[in-house]
């Protein structure tokens, strides 16, 4: 599998607002965007029963491609300890359907996340990893 990392030079990092659990405003700070391509082949065998007829790729396949794919990219190993603070389906996914994994490293070295397929959104979510520990 082929990965396109798109780093704009001159990249300044920018300010953008997302809504927390409690629904306050925060502000983090983008370090890093990055934009990779990739396709689960229609010929895997998670297809056979997911769902017979009419196959889709299942959401863990997706947000084990974006955990792979930052780990690989960033060199952070974000589940190891670390979690899945939020993700959202939005759209299925076609076998073999050319989709674009859109991620942004934060500040907090937080991960957030899109996955699109042309214009249609299909997934997005926030990775945390793990909790760095003092032992003074």
């Amino acid at each position: 599998m082929r990965y396109r990392v798109i780093i704009p030079e001159n990249y300044r990092a920018k300010r953008f607002s997302c809504w927390s659990r409690r629904s306050i405003i925060k502000r983090r700070t983008i370090l890093a965007h990055h934009e990779v391509l990739f396709s689960i082949p229609a010929q895997h065998p998670v297809f056979a029963g997911h769902f017979p007829g009419h196959p889709i790729v299942p959401g863990v396949m997706l947000i084990d491609e974006v955990i792979h794919t930052v780990e690989s990219t960033t060199g952070q190993a974000m589940m190891t300890g670390g979690h899945i603070t939020m993700a959202k389906f939005y759209s299925p996914a076609s076998p073999g359907e050319v989709l674009t994994l859109c991620f942004d490293t934060r500040a907090d070295a937080s991960i957030a996340f899109e996955i699109h397929a042309n214009n249609r959104r299909i997934a997005a979510g926030d990775l945390s990893p793990a909790a760095k520990t003092s032992t003074c």
